[in-house]
């Protein structure tokens, strides 16, 4: 009889989820040079919001810090995100889309600034990446690689700037 409970509990055991987040709080990052003489730092804070416990999707609405020449650039975006199996395995893939508005480019040389309006520039986010589960399964290193396009709109002209960045960062689940 114990023997045929621990043939049916095993797999059941087995199968049994993780941690189902509901909210994800990060901070990622980036440092790099541009030019032999200019750099730039980049910080992203996103809280997200998984609306379907045992789905992979989530809200996340961003705010994008960038310095560089001395001069800050603050994004607001909102983007939706779907991590495969997200509470189930330790290395969650992970694709992003998403789009704001802002006062300027955190990484473009010369730095631009648009007119004192916030909304002058927009901001087209596409990522993918990995989340490994970290510190008890609570936490995650957060690995990804993001596309975004920026486009400014000031007197008339419209000037547009793609980047591809790669950020690191640090993620608690709640």
């Amino acid at each position: 009889m114990k023997t045929l409970l621990v043939i049916l509990l095993f797999p059941a055991m087995a199968l049994c989820q993780g941690f189902l987040p509901r909210w994800e709080l990060s901070l990622s990052g980036d440092v790099n040079s541009i030019s032999s003489n200019n750099s730039y730092v980049s910080f992203d804070f996103r809280s997200g919001f998984y609306p379907i416990l045992g789905e992979g999707l989530s809200i996340e609405p961003e705010l994008s810090y960038g310095r560089t020449k001395g001069i800050n650039a603050a994004d607001i975006s909102g983007n939706l995100s779907y991590g495969v199996e997200m509470g189930y395995w330790p290395v969650v893939p992970f694709v992003l889309l998403g789009y704001g508005l802002g006062d300027g480019i955190p990484f473009y040389e010369p730095m631009t600034r648009a007119t004192k309006n916030s909304t002058d520039v927009s901001v087209l986010n596409v990522g993918l990446g990995a989340k490994v589960m970290a510190f008890g399964g609570r936490g995650l290193i957060r690995l990804e690689y993001r596309y975004q396009g920026f486009s400014e709109n000031f007197s008339g002209f419209t000037g547009h700037v793609y980047g591809r960045r790669l950020l690191l960062g640090i993620a608690i689940l709640l």
